[in-house]
């Protein structure tokens, strides 16, 4: 019966299939797939210059370039088992001994060789400043035209090599490192014709290897990853740490695309674009304007140039549109490209390990739908692919390299190569560095412990071979090492330490040696800027820096002096404190002159035009004594600003000033209540920030249905916003929370631009709709929002949607002990026909009714509750509001996971209930939640066109408060049809069993039935050969 079945799913499934699928077809993009293709990261990123054929080459550019060449044997592209692989091997190594060297990385599970072959002029031996470039295949063993084209590519270097200049010049100046088969194993258990099976695909103890190297985030692993890492992945992973590797490819198959990395997210969900190296914050704080988007990371960008590279040289990869791929309608891409977890989701990948852990970067190819071609598919496979190769590989020898050498013309090893928002790379023993970069110009840091660093300007040339800039560290402290301008550490919060008179500057020249030699440690979340004579000339590059604070060490009288306005100075700072902490430190000096209080000094530090730092003025004393002394304590107050920096309630983008926090927590509570609370909390890994225009969202749960928007609209309630994400997130109360946190998904949007900083009664809460609207931009699942305010002690609420919020206001407010104990609210002042505990609000309203412009605001869909948790007139600090919620908020929470959540549904589908007035539809993903009292209810779903799709009753109670139902996607009208075509199948099955059979046959079905070791996403498919009309795929039911 589930042949039968198949067949029939098959046959409903090809009804409707309008394009050429095949595995040969071309790409076609529809109207609105070239436009995303106009708004994507490579648009972004490259504009015009997409289309530039020196940026990226096309098959026929690189046709050109390449010339002439002797190709292989159209009857050797065909497939090779272990045996005729490792020959073909052995064969190059003996027929071009002075150009190749064939060597074992280890050994599989049963025992096979993983094969490397080197092709290089000098094979045997890594010459200085040579980049070392790599080439995995067949990682997974039944994907198998990487193993091919990466034999066939050993082929064509060593066959051309004297013949054809390019491919010369390849093998002379780069190291080629080719592994055929990570998986050989897996490969001798597939067979050739599998499409999309899984059979051969892990290796021989069943797991999956590119699920199975260490992850960044270990609860994402999947099982089929297994636990600890294979053999395989432990010798690659020593041979990949083994060699100063640049730059890599990983091949595989499937579908028809260049992925890079991350391809895992922050929070395991799939289609979340991750790029590496990007440190939001640190872009914001240098962008304090927020007239625009903070832009990704270099290190993103180079991965987008080094993907569309491979894919533009293809002959039909780069096009936007569906092709053949994983799914059985195929898979969409736009240009070709795609961020690995924008896809989906894959922890214990080999490519994001590498990034962490080696100074090389790898991409990830899918080279074809068809995992295991026959070996009639080979030659037009490599043709398609063979300048792809070249093209991809040919960017190893591009961005900068040199060797960092000491005064006395020692190399330097383990020095640190750093760029903006790009991953540190390590000198090798013999001093070399190799950086990729993507076209421009780029600020190069070289940096190693006991030396000077130094930074230079490159700019990297589409098109041209690597800049070669080498590099001399002097030692710390020497006088040739004085400079006018030091940089110290990589942090986020960037401070500058400066003087304009002869004693601070030899201050600050002190503290510069220190922080060289390694005597004073600066905190790993600070970046100094040290100027030991501040000049006009030095004053545009103090702009650029940045600096959140500017420290100005003089000499004089032991104090401290505020340069700045008010709104600039951290809301902890205590000057009295800090005149203390610095008397302590440095004792009392000599009278002598407070040159800091001189108008002179202020009108240099006012020329400065550092408008939004904190200027601090720091008198040192009035001798050159105990410079170490004066330089450490210069070097921890700067730690102390910078937590004082950071533990500030302003938010990112708020342009006003917040409530003084230090009045109302303790200094480890203050952690926990402000912006400074999203790092720890990202550390833990609870939360995704999400960042949608000028606002900010935070993602903590379940990542299913129902989503809950907390917005703080006030000042006063970000802190019990903040404190709630770090009580749900804490180990240690965490588990209180887990009806929640398991069964639903919470939004948290704990600040708002230009936030309200006065208390007031509310009678409305419609001009906040163009803020949930961006909300609902954001995380399109939202249905429900909870408002955080003051100016009374009451809740209001909006019911019109999925007509849920009359119950959660009364669950807030009968478990909320001020609110319950009376029908009225218990503050003085406010509206007076405002008095009612709790009462109905509606979207539609005056406020609502006075805007004019005419637009559709998706937040009329949302059902909400304002929850006012304090009166005007109290004491305005905020400690308390928390701990006063806590019980009811938990309550109403839990309230909001009563119901069912349908899945499995598509967009355009509506479910209604028997007590609802109205259809809801479903949102992003096919999915709802359905709010639902105690009790049995008959709930209906229905297509896009209206029809019964399906209907279900469900039980609902206090032990079972929420139920789960997946509606699937095919018609319940379709069952006298299933019948009837069912019939019929058996009547033509029986009279072409023979035909049936025989074709099974050929592809190795009967051999097939019983694996379930699938990849994650393999659907239903339709053979592409001239027996696809016929064939039909069981395996997968």
């Amino acid at each position: 019966m589930r042949p039968l079945f198949g067949l029939f799913l098959l046959v409903i499934s090809t009804t409707w299939a309008q394009q050429d699928l095949s595995w040969k077809a071309d790409i076609f993009a529809s109207e609105r797939e070239n436009e995303m293709a106009e708004q994507d990261a490579l648009t972004r990123y490259f504009g015009n210059d997409k289309k530039n054929t020196t940026f990226f080459p096309t098959w026929d550019t690189m046709k050109a370039k390449v010339g002439d060449f002797i190709n292989i044997n159209s009857t050797r592209l065909k497939n090779h088992n272990y045996n005729e692989m490792t020959a073909w091997l052995r064969a190059l190594r003996l027929n071009y001994p002075n150009i190749t060297h064939l060597y074992s990385a280890g050994k599989s599970t049963e025992g096979r060789e993983l094969w490397v072959l080197i092709v290089s002029d000098k094979p045997k031996e890594h010459e200085l400043l040579e980049a070392e470039l790599k080439i995995v295949g067949n990682m997974h063993g039944n994907e198998v035209v990487g193993r091919e084209a990466v034999l066939y590519l050993a082929e064509i270097l060593c066959l051309n090599y004297g013949r054809n200049k390019y491919l010369t010049d390849l093998v002379d100046n780069a190291r080629f490192h080719l592994m055929p088969s990570m998986n050989p194993d897996g490969y001798e258990k597939g067979f050739a014709g599998d499409r999309i099976s899984a059979m051969g695909r892990a290796n021989a103890n069943d797991v999956d290897l590119n699920r199975n190297f260490p992850t960044k985030y270990p609860e994402h692993r999947e099982s089929s990853g297994g636990s600890d890492p294979e053999i395989e992945n432990i010798a690659v992973m020593k041979w990949l740490q083994s060699y100063p590797f640049v730059l890599s490819t990983n091949l595989h198959g499937g579908s028809l695309v260049a992925n890079y990395p991350y391809d895992d997210s922050v929070t395991g969900q799939d289609g979340i674009y991750t790029a590496v190296s990007f440190d939001l914050k640190k872009r914001i704080a240098r962008d304090r304007t927020r007239t625009r988007k903070p832009p990704l990371s270099a290190d993103d960008k180079l991965f987008v140039e080094l993907s569309y590279r491979y894919a533009r040289a293809h002959t039909k990869m780069w096009k936007t549109g569906r092709r053949c791929g994983l799914s059985a309608d195929g898979d969409n891409f736009i240009n070709g490209i795609t961020n690995g977890a924008g896809w989906y989701h894959l922890a214990g990948g080999m490519q994001d390990w590498q990034y962490e852990n080696t100074n090389c970067l790898e991409i990830t190819v899918e080279m074809g739908c068809f995992k295991f071609p026959t070996d009639d598919m080979m030659p037009k496979l490599w043709e398609e692919h063979q300048y792809s190769l070249l093209s991809f590989m040919e960017m190893g020898l591009t961005g900068v390299t040199g060797l960092v050498t000491d005064r006395n013309n020692n190399t330097v090893a383990n020095a640190t190569i750093s760029v903006d928002t790009g991953k540190d790379i390590i000198s090798t023993e013999s001093g070399e560095y190799w950086r990729l970069l993507p076209p421009g110009d780029h600020q190069v840091t070289v940096s190693a412990r006991g030396l000077e660093s130094d930074t230079f300007t490159v700019t990297v040339v589409p098109g041209a071979r690597a800049v070669r800039h080498d590099i001399t560290l002097l030692a710390c402290g020497d006088n040739e090492t004085k400079s006018e301008l030091y940089i110290r550490g990589r942090g986020k919060n960037l401070i500058a330490v400066l003087s304009f008179d002869e004693i601070g500057g030899e201050a600050v020249d002190e503290l510069a040696r220190l922080t060289c030699t390694g005597d004073f440690v600066i905190d790993k979340d600070v970046s100094l800027m040290l100027i030991p004579n501040m000049t006009n000339e030095l004053k545009g590059r103090l702009s650029d820096f940045d600096p959140a604070a500017v420290l100005i060490i003089s000499e004089g009288i032991v104090e401290t002096v505020t340069f700045s306005v008010s709104e600039n100075e951290p809301r902890l700072f205590d000057k009295a404190k800090m005149d203390e902490s610095l008397l302590k430190a440095l004792g009392n000096s000599i009278e002598c002159d407070r040159k800091l209080l001189e108008s002179k000094t202020a009108l240099r530090v006012d020329d400065l035009q550092l408008k939004k730092a904190f200027e601090l003025g720091i008198s040192i004393g009035c001798d050159a004594k105990d410079l170490q002394k004066k330089a450490a304590t210069i070097g921890t107050i700067a730690d102390m600003i910078k937590n004082e920096l950071i533990k500030d309630s302003v938010s990112e983008f708020s342009v006003v000033p917040s409530a003084h926090p230090g009045d109302h927590f303790t200094p480890d509570q203050m952690i926990l209540v402000t912006n400074a609370a999203v790092a720890e909390l990202q550390r833990k890994e609870c939360v995704q920030e999400l960042t949608h225009g000028a606002n900010k969202f935070y993602l903590m749960g379940a990542g299913k249905p129902p989503y809950t928007l907390i917005a703080a609209v006030e000042k006063r309630t970000e802190a019990m916003a903040y404190e709630m994400m770090s009580t749900y997130c804490n180990p240690d109360t965490k588990s209180q929370f887990s009806d929640i946190l398991d069964k639903s998904t919470l939004v948290f949007m704990p600040e708002i631009p230009h936030t309200q900083l006065n208390c007031h009664d509310y009678d409305t809460i419609s001009p906040f709709k163009l803020l949930f609207d961006e909300a609902i931009g954001a995380v399109p699942e939202l249905d429900f929002v909870i408002v955080l305010a003051t100016g009374g002690m009451k809740v209001r609420y909006i019911n019109d949607t999925i007509g849920i919020g009359k119950s959660i206001a009364e669950t807030y407010r009968a478990n909320h002990d001020l609110m319950k104990s009376t029908e009225s609210e218990g503050c003085a002042k406010g509206f007076p026909n405002e008095k009612e505990a709790i009462r109905a609000f509606s979207w539609n309203d005056n406020a609502s009714r006075m805007d004019k412009s005419g637009v559709d605001h998706p937040a009329d869909n949302l059902d909400a509750l304002l929850v006012q948790i304090g009166c005007c007139y109290e004491n305005m600090a905020s400690g308390h509001l928390y701990s006063e919620n806590q019980r009811s908020m938990k309550s109403a929470l839990i309230e909001r996971t009563r119901g069912v959540r349908i899945i499995g549904g598509i967009d355009g589908m509506t479910v209604s209930v028997d007590h609802m007035h109205k259809s809801l539809p479903l949102l992003r993903g096919g999915r709802r939640f359905i709010p639902l009292p105690n009790g049995e209810h008959l709930v209906k779903v229905r297509t896009p066109g209206g029809q019964m799709h399906a209907q279900f009753a469900v039980v609902i109670s206090d032990k079972h408060p929420t139920s789960e139902k997946f509606i699937g996607v095919q018609s319940s009208n379709m069952v006298i049809i299933t019948i009837a075509s069912i019939l019929m199948i058996v009547c033509c099955t029986f009279m072409c069993r023979q035909r049936v059979t025989s074709v099974l046959n050929r592809r190795g079905f009967f051999n097939g039935i019983g694996s379930n070791h699938g990849f994650e996403r393999i659907p239903l498919y339709k053979s592409d050969d001239e027996d696809e009309d016929e064939v039909f795929d069981l395996q997968k039911l």
